[in-house]
């Protein structure tokens, strides 16, 4: 039932972004959700927050239909702030491929997210009519948050003494928040009332937090040829995840290294050696586990026997234990 939620996912998506008669502007939408002209995919993605909606709509209703354009709403969202991302951090490439302003230029990809932004607002508004729910407040409030949080990831990078505490922060308003905001979609796509929807979107906000610690401990010891880039491009592009933080916190000659950096190759090993001396490795598994841990305990009152529960609890243990 997995691989047919996320077909429908992906034929909701491609229906949604396919109106325009300006031929370059359709192909990079297209392209910015890694299908082909045809419909076909570019790589087989996860489609994870559309999933996670649709699921904890299936859990709440025993059907996920009516959660398919939210979820689509929330694909879209993402996507465009990944091109926002690519730009402002100068990434050259995403899933093993040209990111979307290396392939068609920062003006014009700049356009295609302003754009897939307003049509996945479009798509949960639609979505909003057809359930008759107000999912599309619940995503503004999501959207600002995302905002917030990337000014203060944009804001870190310039900044040697980050706290954990300000890093979580920071980690709450973007992938915590998204994941949240799935969770909650779903919820109401399903008619559940406002304190099952609330206990779902914290729970997803811990899982949020989970995957993003996760991600962290991926990028630099996770494997590059399934992460999709260098494990040595987060300590080259002097990226504060949490295990710079906590190794600074741990390390004054470390921190100072750091500070000083020029992002050379022949010190990435060097880097990375400090954070495993300090026990960086360790400490994020363990606490992306405890996060994972108290998500479950949140959503162990809403457990329902069936198919869409199963897969639920089958991607959330995924997670942890990923190495992509």
């Amino acid at each position: 039932m997995k691989e047919q939620i996320i077909k429908e996912i992906n034929q909701t998506i491609f229906d949604f972004i396919s109106f325009t008669e300006e031929t370059v502007l359709q192909e990079m939408l297209y392209y910015a959700l890694g299908f082909r002209n045809d419909g076909t995919l570019l790589e087989s993605g996860k489609r994870l927050r559309p999933l996670f909606c649709c699921l904890t709509c299936g859990v709440i209703s025993g059907s996920h239909e009516n959660a398919l354009l939210y979820g689509a709403a929330l694909e879209m969202l993402h996507n465009f702030t990944l091109i926002h991302d690519d730009i402002e951090d100068k990434s050259d490439t995403r899933h093993n491929r040209p990111t979307l302003w290396k392939q068609y230029g920062e003006a014009l990809a700049i356009n295609a997210g302003d754009l897939l932004f307003e049509i996945a607002l479009s798509a949960a508004a639609a979505s909003d009519t057809l359930v008759n729910k107000f999912g599309l407040r619940r995503m503004m409030s999501m959207t600002e948050s995302l905002f917030l949080g990337q000014h203060r990831d944009i804001s870190f990078e310039n900044r040697i003494d980050i706290t954990e505490s300000e890093y979580l922060k920071m980690v709450e308003g973007k992938t915590a928040a998204l994941l949240g905001c799935s969770f909650a979609l779903g919820t109401v796509a399903g008619g559940a009332d406002v304190k099952t929807t609330e206990a779902f979107q914290t729970a997803g906000q811990k899982i949020g937090i989970a995957f993003q610690i996760q991600d962290d401990y991926l990028g630099t010891w996770g494997e590059a040829g399934k992460l999709g880039k260098s494990i040595s491009s987060d300590i080259m592009d002097k990226k504060n995840t949490l295990a710079v933080v906590y190794t600074a916190s741990k390390d004054p000659e470390f921190k100072e290294k750091w500070q000083s950096y020029d992002g050379s190759a022949e010190r990435v090993q060097e880097f990375s050696s400090a954070m495993e001396k300090a026990g960086a490795p360790e400490y994020l598994l363990e606490q992306s586990k405890k996060y994972m841990e108290e998500a479950k305990a949140i959503l162990l009152p809403y457990r329902k026997e069936g198919e869409y529960q199963l897969i639920l609890d089958d991607i959330i243990d995924s997670l942890t234990g990923r190495n992509k």
